[in-house]
């Protein structure tokens, strides 16, 4: 009997053994295994971050071109009487303006001053009360400032003037026609003040209208210019 229960006991602890090396194996070969390709990946919790909010450029402010340094003038008898008003408000201009000259003395002129070193990157042109002109001669001269020079013209105004309107319709049409040049529009300003304008011949200037008249140029040029209340 003692046999007997020895081989039994010996048995059932052979079996104990092996289904323990069976666990361990099962338990290590689990370990070094790849995990099944069904199980769904591990998924990182969703965290919403605070999209920043653009920093809005700063709206560029416009800005006006600075007036001209240096400028010619060339008129006639309306200018020749706003001439000392004009080299106030902008001191470092040529005035040459005379009583009667009209556009086709314009070349000779602008050549003369061309020659003599003052016929400026800006030019002012007040031509045209003393007779009307062909267009021809108004392309010859701007043909001869160039496209380099900023021109100004300024409208002619006369309460009895009969070739006004024909006059200031070539010169806006030669606006039309060149990119730089600007129209200085007199013919409507001035009827806004009659005291600027002399009642004996509703052309010429008063003392107060050759002030009105440089400054309404000055400031058609881009000057800031002080004016009386």
């Amino acid at each position: 009997m003692r046999n007997s229960s020895w081989k039994t006991a010996a048995a059932v602890g052979a079996v104990v053994l092996a289904i323990a090396a069976a666990t361990v194996a099962l338990i290590v070969g689990n370990r070094g295994s790849e995990p099944a390709g069904d199980l769904p990946d591990a998924v990182a919790p969703s965290v919403a971050l605070p999209t920043p909010s653009p920093t809005p450029e700063p709206t560029p402010v416009p800005t006006e071109p600075a007036p001209p340094e240096r400028v010619t003038f060339v008129g006639d008898s309306i200018m020749v009487a706003a001439e000392s008003q004009l080299y106030e408000v902008i001191p470092d201009c040529v005035v040459d303006a005379k009583e009667g000259r009209q556009l086709v003395e314009a070349m000779d002129i602008l050549r003369r001053l061309e020659s003599e070193g003052q016929l400026y990157e800006t030019v002012v042109i007040g031509l045209g009360s003393n007779s009307p002109f062909p267009i021809e001669d108004g392309e010859e001269v701007l043909d001869f400032l160039g496209e380099e020079r900023t021109v100004y013209w300024v409208t002619c105004y006369g309460r009895y003037l009969d070739w006004q309107d024909e006059v200031n319709e070539l010169i806006w049409t030669l606006d039309e026609e060149y990119d730089n040049l600007h129209v200085l529009d007199w013919s409507a300003v001035a009827p806004e003040h009659p005291e600027w304008i002399r009642s004996d011949d509703g052309i010429h200037l008063t003392p107060d209208g050759t002030v009105g008249y440089a400054a309404f140029v000055a400031e058609g040029l881009g000057y800031d210019v002080e004016t009386e209340e």
